[in-house]
């Protein structure tokens, strides 16, 4: 049973976690380096999940946020892609 997920806007504290992260992810990431970023945020969002409350979220309301997001990152890129001219 998948639970509808409330959504909200991103507030600037939000935002500014965002920039950070992906901040350092940038810093960190070079052409041979790619999969190796993707394992290391998969496992930082494995433990986040980890230290969430169960006595507030279920693994399904966990791993519906964790797709929602998943699927908003891909089209925000996507998207970022799209406006681009030439090689991006």
């Amino acid at each position: 049973m998948t639970l509808p997920m409330k959504s909200s806007p991103p507030t600037e504290a939000d935002r500014a976690l965002h920039d950070d992260i992906t901040a350092l992810i940038k810093r960190h990431l070079t052409p041979d380096t790619s999969e190796r970023v993707l394992a290391i945020a998969a496992q930082v969002v494995g433990q986040v999940l980890a230290m969430q409350d169960q006595r507030r979220m279920t693994a399904d309301m966990a791993m519906q946020i964790i797709q929602t997001n998943i699927e908003t990152g891909n089209a925000a890129v996507i998207a970022s892609l799209h406006r681009t001219k030439g090689n991006a």
